[in-house]
């Protein structure tokens, strides 16, 4: 008889301290997933954080967890595809699950996000979609209308505005009538609507939206969705042909936009300084968005009517070249939107189509080939009188190939040493005895602040910004007159040409194998790697290499291109 008591004691004791275990896990999962919204976390420790969760939830063997550990693995990797690999086993594991708020749900939201980041619309519809239907099996109001708030954000992306319209009005009378509304996101609802109706002519509903959400931003010091209200009103007031007031509202907002949506107040602000007969102040802003085009190949499909004006400008001026550069833009643009922007390029109202601008372009290609023909002929002329220049200026080329040979065989040079430089960089201490008489510093001290240089090296913290003598010596733990003899003595240069040779062996090593510094400016490149200025760089650069920066990084463009 006792034997069966204990048996069922026992049982429950199991239960109870696998239940505590489960919840613990859960706990250690709510936790996990707000700790890596925490940017200053770095993706290497939110790895091993994820990879240990997913570990002891394998040894659970509950597909919940499991699941749970995917997507923390999910939502830390910086990779896409692994970030849609980790999703997937998550869905897996969690999608015949009842009764969970967050899985499977989550999963299909987070794979919608990454989809519509790569403009794949239609998968990330899909798998909206398929988030609201898990939602429906483990319903959960607030994740139901987060997930028709998004659902409604790419109908609107698009085109497709009224059944954006629907959703969210649909999440505007929920937070409504909500016990305790969610401001911010009630806020951007009414954002959200604004934009449509403006985006649809319907300039007094998108009026009434943005008095509504300045009021609102203003009461609840949303600086930022304050001056979006604003700029939409410009674009309302431009639509509505009050050209002055759309600029002082869409200059008021500029300021507060981010880079994304800049070139929309470009195209506003260039539609009413033109229609207000400022037109080439308003091209200068239809400038602007050809100068975002050609930087990012891409551009939000409305603005396409930047070139529109762009063309008919050329026209007036009879500037067959800018008429012949601006149209190919157009062409160019077009090609984009009907691969990428395919479902609204059927709402876009085009004043010129694809085939009247290959018709433009053609035009435009012959009548510049007929005036090239007359300025050759008349060219003849000059030509003859122009011999004795022309002898001149060969042997200034002469003279500049041989200092183009020169360069390369200079940049040559560099790149073979750039590839042993870890070899070159070593810091030898086996001389240390022999140099410690003539330094008066003693050997242990100097082989110590040796190892620490090392160090300093190997860590990069020579990038920091005006790092100084006394910074470094502070971190080697010895004074500043001994780092320098040290230095000066074992790198046979002073402190500031040591740091300086240091980023520019940084620079030259992974400009070879990091495309990023292949995009940047000088000023952009000084900046990165510790320099105060771009003149500052080019000196260094110039004085340790023979060559200038903007040569090399050309040099390195064109090996890149031609691999």
């Amino acid at each position: 008889m006792k034997k069966p008591i204990l048996f069922t004691i026992l049982f429950f004791v199991g239960m109870i301290t696998v239940a505590q275990d489960k919840n613990a896990m859960l706990e250690e999962f709510a936790s996990l997933r707000k700790q890596f919204r925490n940017k200053e976390i770095k993706p290497e420790q939110k790895e091993i954080l994820a990879t240990k969760y997913l570990e002891k939830a394998k040894n659970t063997k509950d597909n919940r967890l499991i699941g749970g550990g995917f997507y923390l693995l999910a939502i830390q990797s910086l990779d896409v595809a692994k970030k849609h690999q980790y999703l997937d086993s998550a869905i897996s594991y969690t999608q015949h699950i009842k009764g969970d708020e967050i899985f499977p749900m989550q999963g299909y939201m987070n794979k919608a996000h990454q989809f519509f980041k790569a403009k794949k619309y239609q998968p990330a519809l899909d798998n909206y979609f398929l988030a609201a239907a898990a939602e429906k099996l483990n319903p959960n109001i607030k994740y139901k209308f987060a997930i028709k708030f998004n659902i409604g954000l790419l109908k609107r992306f698009l085109g497709e505005y009224e059944e954006a319209e629907k959703l969210f009005l649909e999440y505007k009378a929920y937070e409504e009538n909500a016990e305790k509304m969610f401001v911010s996101r009630y806020i951007q609802v009414l954002f959200q609507l604004s934009s449509i109706y403006y985006e649809t002519q319907q300039v007094s509903k998108s009026t009434e939206m943005n008095k509504k959400g300045i009021e609102l931003s203003k009461s609840s010091s949303n600086t930022f969705m304050y001056y979006s209200f604003i700029t939409n009103e410009g674009i309302n007031l431009n639509l509505k042909g009050e050209y002055k007031a759309s600029i002082d509202s869409l200059k008021k907002g500029y300021p507060y936009t981010n880079d994304v949506n800049r070139p929309v107040l470009d195209f506003y602000l260039g539609k009413s300084y033109y229609s207000s007969n400022k037109k080439e102040k308003g091209l200068l802003y239809f400038k602007k968005i050809d100068s975002v085009f050609n930087a990012t190949n891409n551009l939000f499909p409305p603005l396409r009517d930047s070139y529109v004006y762009l063309i008919d400008d050329a026209k007036q001026k009879n500037d067959k070249e800018q008429q012949l550069y601006y149209t190919n833009q157009l062409i160019k643009i077009d090609s984009i939107i009907h691969s990428e922007y395919k479902y609204i390029y059927k709402n876009i109202s085009k004043k010129y189509d694809i085939p009247s601008l290959m018709s433009n372009k053609e035009r435009l290609i012959n009548e510049l080939q007929e005036e090239n023909e007359l300025i050759g002929r008349e060219k003849k002329i000059i030509l003859m009188l122009s011999i004795l220049l022309i002898s001149i200026i060969v042997g200034i080329l002469f003279y500049y190939r041989a200092l183009k040979k020169k360069y390369e065989k200079r940049y040559n040079e560099i790149i073979q040493k750039s590839k042993a430089i870890i070899e070159e960089d070593k810091i030898v201490i086996k001389d240390t005895k022999a140099q410690v008489v003539s330094l008066e510093i003693d050997e242990e001290i100097v082989a110590e602040v040796l190892r620490k240089l090392e160090i300093f090296e190997r860590e990069e913290t020579y990038l920091i910004h005006q790092i100084s003598l006394k910074e470094v010596a502070k971190n080697a733990e010895t004074n500043s007159k001994y780092l320098s003899k040290i230095i000066n003595s074992h790198k046979h240069k002073n402190f500031s040409t040591y740091i300086n040779d240091l980023r520019i062996d940084y620079f030259i090593h992974h400009i070879q194998e990091d495309t990023k510094y292949q995009k940047y400016t000088i000023r952009a490149i000084a900046e990165e790697i510790g320099f105060s200025n771009p003149e500052g760089f080019s000196r260094a650069f110039q004085k340790k290499t023979g060559l200038k920066p903007s040569y090399f990084i050309r040099k390195i463009l064109e090996d890149q291109k031609n691999k």
